[in-house]
């Protein structure tokens, strides 16, 4: 549940009336939480809108409802400036990777040095994770970028993998899911392995990152050809990067395309359906190009555009 900690800080702005977002991933306790802030004192307001990360702060929804301040589950701080008060509660998930890796620590031979990566919910994972592999004789890799909490990993940033991928020999990734992994497998060269929270498992990630390189080249190759380029910049606040869609607006001129910006908080297929758009260059979350298929046309990010 909501920690000690977040409950002081709440009680600290003396805020009653809160706005709580939620992730995807836990709204099944959307009911539990709210209750449990009941019987603390506190009137939630839950939102339901998709919460993608802490760069998804929907301050202006909190303010219309009269809230006194935003509770944002499931994340770390992003670092983005708000006249409302946040306070963020991470949710530790208590799950313990070495009863999982004790089965397949066999997969680790040959390996000497040992990157180790979580997402915000497994980071106190980490810690008996490390004393378990230094406990075999492995060297036990770890980073702290910027913002990020030691071994954190975004969706969108992978910083604390890149400062140690020189010297790991492969990484073990602790999280949930494929979109962590499938954007790190982009950020290093390494082998990295995944030990799966919500299964319980470990595996080899063998997608090809030769294969993931060449959809790029197929991407980039056919929005040469094309003519229509729609540029995305996002509402949200930490994903709103208007100097980043100027910037690919002018190259693409350049390149004789024409160019329209798009805006939207979340961007679906059915937004931009019939407006006759052949390439979208996406300037909010990087990994909105995992979604090609869906949208039905090439999608690429602004680095991508360089290129054209």
């Amino acid at each position: 549940m909501i920690s000690e900690q977040t409950l002081r800080k709440l009680k600290s702005l003396e805020a009653r009336k809160l706005f709580v977002q939620i992730p995807e991933g836990l709204k099944m306790k959307a009911l539990e939480i709210a209750g449990f802030l009941e019987s603390k004192g506190f009137e939630p307001v839950i939102s339901v809108e998709p919460c993608f990360g802490a760069c998804d702060l929907r301050e202006n929804d909190a303010k219309a409802l009269g809230c006194d301040a935003i509770l944002h589950i499931g994340h770390t701080d992003f670092g983005l400036k708000t006249t409302l008060p946040v306070v963020y509660d991470v949710w530790r998930s208590g799950f313990d990777p070495v009863n999982v890796l004790k089965h397949e620590i066999s997969n680790l031979d040959g390996f000497g040095s040992i990157g180790l990566l979580a997402t915000a919910q497994h980071i106190d994972a980490v810690r008996n994770l490390k004393a378990f592999l230094k406990s075999r004789g492995k060297r036990v890799l770890t980073a702290k970028s910027g913002a990020l909490q030691e071994a954190q990993v975004l969706g969108c940033n992978y910083a604390n993998a890149v400062k140690i991928g020189k010297e790991a020999d492969c990484f073990i990734f602790i999280g949930s899911g494929n979109f962590h992994y499938s954007g790190l497998l982009e950020s290093v060269s390494k082998p990295v392995f995944f030990i799966n929270a919500e299964e319980g498992s470990m595996k080899l990630i063998k997608e090809s990152r030769n294969r993931l390189a060449v959809k790029k080249e197929m991407r980039i190759e056919k929005a040469r050809g094309l003519k229509t380029f729609g540029i995305f910049i996002s509402t949200k606040p930490g994903q709103m990067h208007t100097d980043a869609a100027e910037n690919v607006a002018k190259m693409l001129r350049e390149r004789g395309k024409r160019v329209v910006f798009i805006s939207a908080d979340m961007l679906t297929p059915e937004k931009i359906m019939g407006m006759g758009i052949e390439v979208l260059v996406n300037t909010a979350c990087p990994r909105i190009y995992d979604d090609q298929k869906l949208f039905g046309i090439v999608i690429l990010n602004p680095d991508d555009v360089e290129r054209i």
